[in-house]
């Protein structure tokens, strides 16, 4: 389960025009794992190209889910943008 641990403000408080920067320190979900299954299939042809043999044999791919997505928004509707997110830290900037 991923869970917020913090969110910290650059300053106190802001007058209207100034940037306010917002640090959210997260913890994420742990990414699963989604196996694909494939099946490949091998075919030997003789020199007319006639197959005369063929076997398939099933192969899985471990796709890794994609990771958790953080916005912010607030009740002054206000547009947060995005300046960095390393996977546990993520930096917004909005316009007071």
């Amino acid at each position: 389960m991923a869970v917020v641990n913090s969110i910290t403000f650059d300053q106190a408080s802001y007058t209207p025009g100034q940037m306010i920067t917002l640090t959210a320190d997260y913890t994420p979900d742990t990414p699963g794992v989604v196996p694909q299954t494939f099946t490949a299939t091998v075919v030997i042809s003789n020199t007319d190209g006639t197959p005369v043999a063929q076997d398939s044999a099933p192969f899985t791919v471990n796709t890794p889910q994609a990771g958790d997505t953080v916005s912010v928004s607030d009740t002054g509707s206000r547009t947060w943008a995005q300046s960095s997110d390393n996977g546990t830290v993520a930096v917004f900037t909005a316009t007071a």
